[in-house]
């Protein structure tokens, strides 16, 4: 990364940051205060006609998102008009006049929508009562002298229906009927009805004796029980085909504007970005400066654009990075095509400082190797092989899916690869068509597969040690490299006498080890304190985690054996293929997500806490997101 300082003349400054918004690859840094008192003395200061076009941009920027957000996002294929659209259309009054009427239009549209949503819920309330006591409606038509009531009774107080027709019986002197529906498991629906003389009293009888009627919303009120239900029904259904015509109609205005308006918003977006990097450029009244870093590949190809646009008007300078800047230097990680797709782990973490180590090669090259050694099966990898595939070709406007579905190929591809060198398809399944292990059996070499895992612990720890003290070599660190060598042999020499003790290796090595461990300590206790031992202490722990490898691998194979065992004692053959088949998806869906996790885990806790140093900032260029388009001039 190349720290850059650009200075010219006041007069092309809008000129010069139009052309780096365009080339997108400077980071343009905030020029500190005591830079300022060197060489320059303020923040360049926006004139008044600038200040109106910031306002005006920044206005139309916060509408056109607006009026996104109320667009539906039409399939990919529809993209395809954008390109059509004219870029000069941008500032004229016309298509902003039309992005207003937009707005207006959607915004009506989703009013109405909401009002619908409120009403229709509200009829959602009654539909019990609409879908049970409807058909009584048909029954009671035209009769005009009747005044009714709708009741809802719990079916444990069934009983108060016999109580109320009695009373109403007395109150009416007979001239009433009562109508009851059951509503479902738990209540009853009742319908009185009566000459309307006798409302008031029947009504005095419901209130002495505790009972509510269904109230109905208040537009309603002016109604009949059956009347409202009556016009409930009808605009139940008119409701939902003018929910249909708003739904269409919004479908409508997405598909012809949306991809448009996007459009305008990345327009306006860069306009905006362009009027902000003010705030980043010092100067005096003539000159302006502005500070930033770039990839060192760039910088020929930023040195000529500047060159051929601006001649000797405009100078690119580039500044040494001090040592107290190093942290705070931008971090770009750029690596090859095969392993950029293993970048998305690191996305969950702070970037790595400037001058240290980029992991990602690590993960690269370990992850697929631990995610197979756990599945290890040429069955569980085929499939996982299949679902990669298929999911590529579904999500193809996905960029981190696509990430994903390519590590997770490379899996597969290890979790065949081991799967064979395992003698494993679904289980033992393999022996049937001929496959034996070639490097051992997970099922009965148990201990042998164990050591394996432990070794490979050793190796990956030792690696981050390594790549340690390389980076403390490389910030010249003098007693962060003494401690760093130290704790690797000390490290190495105890996994030495821990394998002799445990006769797995003769004992030629136990006096020579013992001597170098009492050396060692208070040189590692002198150049990293009581940190280092600790460190060093758990180191060994970080080692036998990676036991989790053969743990996760053995529960997998059992699993698998399980299935097989149990398809076979079952005497139907459908029925033990259809059991077996359940267990082998379940651990299918285990082994994809446990060894991603304990895989990401090594890397996060055991591998990266030796050597992982996080920057301050990522590199995130002043970049543009439409190519061709200046017009924030004339607006």
């Amino acid at each position: 990364m190349s720290k850059i300082q650009i200075i010219g003349s006041r007069r092309i400054m809008e000129e010069v940051i139009e052309l780096l918004h365009s080339l997108s690859v400077l980071h343009i840094e905030n020029i500190p205060e005591d830079g300022r008192r060197d060489i320059f003395y303020h923040i360049v200061p926006m004139q008044k006609e600038e200040i109106i076009l910031k306002e005006r941009a920044e206005k139309i920027l916060q509408k056109v998102r607006d009026i996104i957000l109320l667009l539906y996002r039409p399939s990919q294929l529809a993209a395809v008009s954008e390109g059509r659209f004219s870029v000069t259309e941008i500032a004229s009054e016309k298509l902003l006049l039309d992005i207003e009427k937009l707005g207006a239009k959607l915004r009506n549209l989703y009013k109405r929508k909401s009002e619908l949503k409120e009403e229709l819920s509200l009829l959602e309330r009654y539909e019990r009562i609409l879908k049970n006591l409807a058909p009584l409606i048909s029954k009671l038509s035209g009769l005009k002298s009747i005044e009714s009531i709708g009741i809802i009774l719990d079916k444990d107080k069934a009983e108060v229906i016999s109580i109320l027709e009695r009373e109403i019986q007395r109150i009416t002197y007979g001239y009433y009927q009562i109508f009851k529906r059951e509503l479902d498991d738990k209540s009853i629906g009742v319908i009185l009805t009566y000459q309307k003389d006798y409302d008031k009293n029947v009504r005095a009888l419901l209130s002495e004796e505790g009972v509510s009627e269904i109230r109905l919303p208040t537009e309603y009120s002016d109604l009949s029980f059956f009347d409202a239900l009556k016009q409930m029904v009808k605009k139940n259904d008119e409701f939902a085909i003018e929910m249909s015509d708003i739904e269409k109609e919004i479908e409508r205005l997405s598909d012809e504007w949306y991809w448009r308006i996007k459009a305008i918003e990345d327009i306006f977006k860069d306009i905006s970005d362009e009027f902000k990097t003010f705030s980043y450029c010092t100067g005096t009244r003539y000159t302006f400066c502005i500070l930033g870093w770039i990839p060192q590949a760039y910088l020929p190809q930023m040195r000529d654009s500047v060159k051929m646009r601006f001649g000797e008007r405009v100078m690119v300078k580039e500044l040494e990075i001090g040592e107290e800047e190093l942290e705070m230097v931008p971090v770009y990680i750029q690596n090859p095509k095969i392993i950029k797709p293993f970048e998305v782990f690191l996305r969950i973490l702070p970037p790595p400082r400037y001058d240290s180590v980029d992991p990602t090669p690590f993960i690269a090259i370990f992850f697929p190797v631990f995610f197979g050694l756990i599945v290890g099966d040429v069955g569980h990898g085929l499939i996982f092989l299949f679902l990669a595939v298929i999911l590529k070709r579904i999500f193809t406007d996905k960029p981190l899916i696509q990430d994903l579905t390519k590590v997770f190929l490379l899996c597969a591809i290890y979790a065949i690869i081991f799967g064979i060198l395992f003698g494993e398809l679904f289980g033992e399944i393999g022996e049937k068509f001929g496959m034996h292990p070639i490097f051992l059996n997970r099922s009965k070499a148990i201990k042998e597969f164990l050591i394996f895992t432990v070794a490979i612990g050793v190796g990956h720890v030792m690696l981050g040690f390594i790549i340690s003290l390389i980076n403390s070599i490389k910030w010249r660190r003098g007693r962060e490299i003494i401690g760093k060598t130290t704790s690797i042999v000390m490290l190495f020499t105890i996994l030495l006498l821990i394998a002799e003790l445990s006769t797995y290796l003769p004992k030629r090595f136990l006096n020579t080890g013992i001597i170098i461990l009492i050396v060692s300590f208070p040189i590692l206790v002198l150049s990293e304190g009581l940190i280092g031992v600790i460190e060093l202490t758990k180191s060994i722990g970080n080692i036998l985690s990676y036991v989790r490898i053969m743990a996760l691998g053995i529960a997998s194979v059992m699993m698998t054996l399980v299935a097989n065992r149990l398809g076979e004692m079952i005497g139907n053959i459908v029925l033990g293929i259809i059991v077996a088949g359940l267990i082998h998806v379940l651990n299918i869906a285990i082994g994809i997500f446990s060894p991603t996790i304990q895989s990401l885990r090594l890397h996060y806790v055991e591998f990266f806490s030796k050597f992982y140093k996080t920057g301050d900032r990522r590199y995130t260029p002043f970049k543009k997101k439409r190519e061709g388009v200046r017009l924030w001039r004339r607006l």
